[in-house]
């Protein structure tokens, strides 16, 4: 998986982005092993609004798979608990996909298997 960290307004340091990568890097698990062509993208961005008092940090997400493209943001007083809550957004979107994928499988497989009993008992 590649990951791009990139910021606006704000300067991403070393913490920033090791943080980032190692949150971002655990997502790993929902993904192929053997699909190469997965890409992250993340923008962490700082803004201040007139009506909130304090800074407002934002974290958005595109992340690109073979089959499936998901664009992410959230919005949090604290940088890093907008890349946690991101981090969470995004496993679970991921999670849900990596379901959906498996329930057609074994519904196929369902739907094969049956067609083989079938063709199985009118022999006999």
């Amino acid at each position: 998986m590649h990951i791009i960290i990139t910021g606006v307004h704000i300067d991403v340091t070393d913490a920033i982005q090791g943080y980032t990568f190692e949150k971002m890097k655990s997502l790993e698990k929902f993904i192929a092993k053997e699909d190469s062509s997965v890409k992250l993208v993340v923008e962490l961005s700082k803004t201040t609004n007139h009506h909130s008092h304090g800074d407002v940090f934002q974290a958005n997400a595109q992340f690109h798979m073979r089959s499936k493209e998901v664009s992410l943001s959230t919005k949090q007083d604290d940088l890093y608990k907008a890349i946690d809550v991101l981090k969470d957004m995004l496993a679970r979107e991921l999670a849900k996909n990596k379901d959906r994928e498996q329930s057609l499988f074994r519904r196929g497989s369902h739907t094969i298997k049956s067609l083989f009993r079938k063709n199985n008992t009118d022999n006999f």
